[in-house]
């Protein structure tokens, strides 16, 4: 949501514009009202403001001496003056500080609406803007920028407090965060200086009519730790997945239980009896009190590597965005695994499909690379053997299958950036990454540089690393 500041000294103009346009509808909160120019601007130097609509006519600071004072320190804000006709004139000042557009009184809602969508589509622009750039600043892990970011974005002091969530949406307001920003399919994180709501939160989880997530960080967070911090919240927003329902999480879950089931492991993993057994237990159990997803997801690749799967590796999952994508909640893959254990006979060789089935297997991959394309939905999808498609990519391209997955959405993501004014959140989801930081941790293994720095080479701004990988 767009954040907007009212500024008249009108109560009735005031009233006006709170009722008479849809606020909601456009992607837009109004935040404060302010009678003069004085209070709106200190309203702005502390909390963040995507739309002024300010009057010129004001006692003490008018309008136009907002706007000046506004456009000194707030370049990207939106301004929208309204004036009366008499005040044509002034409104010819307003043009010269770069005011976004102007409405004459008395207002006209329709004509704001319109004026306002125009707004709309320039404040996303630079919302979308301002995450990347704090995103790619929390990447680097430079503390001093990353301050000098939150300080504008109204978050002050030395920390700030994180949340993330998934399957839900336009939160901000309710959990009391002060900048939001999305960062994968359905996924968002969310910042504060101030500690979130979580009763709201809770309420938000208990009536969500999907599955979904909210994760929220205990403490307050040092800048130089928000990397950090930011990966284990997003950990946190897919306890959901472990849970089997809609979940609160506010805390990491990981001890002495999980370690001790990594301690079993090996031994399992050796006798397809124990570990057909083992994992059917724990299939049964309350799995919310075992793993997180990141727990998790080096749990089950770990079975899957183990003798007893009989597994040369091609089932693995590639990340725990994928595992939770294709399975329901924990319980049912591992039930899937256990079903998977071969007690008696070696799992049979995969029979040869035919010629044309790596020609299959790259058409299809090539226009459905944005979407789950795990080894187990393409072989679903094409009715070939998972391992005969595994070695058949290997044989041909000299990569295993999560390695050309892999490249090919870099190469799409490489397009998409040279030719195309998405954020990297929105093409990081375009391109088949669910997630944002899982995104530039591939960028940048693939091609040397994070996304940013790519941009800027490939707009004259910046130099490319001597090899193209790292």
């Amino acid at each position: 949501m767009l954040n907007v500041l009212l500024a008249d000294d009108e109560t009735r103009t005031l009233h006006h514009l709170m009722t008479g346009v849809p606020w909601f509808q456009l992607g837009m909160e109004v935040c404060c009202t302010a009678s003069n120019g004085s209070e709106a601007l200190a309203f702005i130097e502390s909390h963040p403001i995507d739309i002024l609509i300010t009057d010129i006519r004001m006692p003490g600071m008018d309008g136009l001496e907002l706007c000046q004072r506004v456009r000194e320190r707030y370049h990207d804000m939106s301004i929208i003056l309204l004036t009366g006709y008499a005040d044509f004139e002034y409104a010819r000042r307003g043009i010269e500080l770069q005011v976004t557009d102007y409405c004459l009184k008395p207002i006209d809602t329709e004509q704001l609406t319109a004026t306002l969508r125009r707004a709309v589509r320039q404040g996303y622009g630079r919302s979308s803007s301002r995450s990347d750039a704090l995103l790619d600043l929390i990447e680097e892990g430079n503390s001093q920028e990353i301050t000098r970011t939150f300080s504008d974005l109204g978050i002050k002091g030395d920390s700030v407090y994180i949340a993330g969530s998934i399957g839900v949406h336009n939160i901000e307001q309710a959990i009391g965060a002060q900048f939001s920003c999305k960062v994968g399919r359905h996924k968002y994180l969310y910042f504060s200086g101030h500690p979130f709501h979580t009763q709201e939160a809770s309420h938000i989880i208990a009536f969500s009519k999907k599955r979904s997530g909210i994760g929220l960080f205990p403490t307050s967070v040092p800048y130089g730790q928000t990397a950090r911090a930011i990966s284990d919240v997003l950990v946190m927003t897919y306890q959901y997945f472990i849970n089997g329902t809609s979940t609160l999480c506010e805390r990491l879950v990981d001890g002495p239980l999980t370690q001790e089931l990594f301690r079993q492991l090996p031994k399992k993993g050796k006798e397809p009896g124990q570990l057909k057994a083992w994992l059917h237990d724990l299939s049964q159990a309350n799995c919310s009190l075992l793993f997180n997803i990141r727990t998790a997801f080096r749990f089950v690749n770990q079975v899957l590597l183990s003798p007893a799967m009989q597994n040369s590796g091609e089932g693995c999952f590639d990340s725990f965005e994928q595992m939770a994508a294709d399975y329901s909640c924990l319980s049912n893959l591992l039930e899937e695994l256990s079903a998977a254990v071969y007690t008696r006979e070696p799992r049979p060789a995969p029979p040869f499909e035919g010629p044309d089935s790596f020609l299959s297997i790259m058409s299809y991959l090539n226009t459905h690379y944005e979407q789950t394309v795990s080894l187990k939905r393409v072989s679903e999808e094409l009715h070939l053997n998972a391992s005969y498609i595994s070695q058949l990519i290997k044989n041909e391209t000299g990569l295993n299958y999560t390695q050309y997955i892999t490249e090919l959405r870099i190469e799409k993501a490489k397009e998409l950036l040279t030719n195309t004014k998405l954020s990297l959140a929105e093409i990081s989801e375009a391109v088949g990454f669910n997630d944002y930081f899982y995104f530039i941790k591939k960028f940048k293994r693939e091609v040397g540089v994070t996304p940013g720095k790519f941009l800027q080479h490939e707009k004259g701004t910046g130099d490319m690393p001597d090899r193209e990988r790292e």
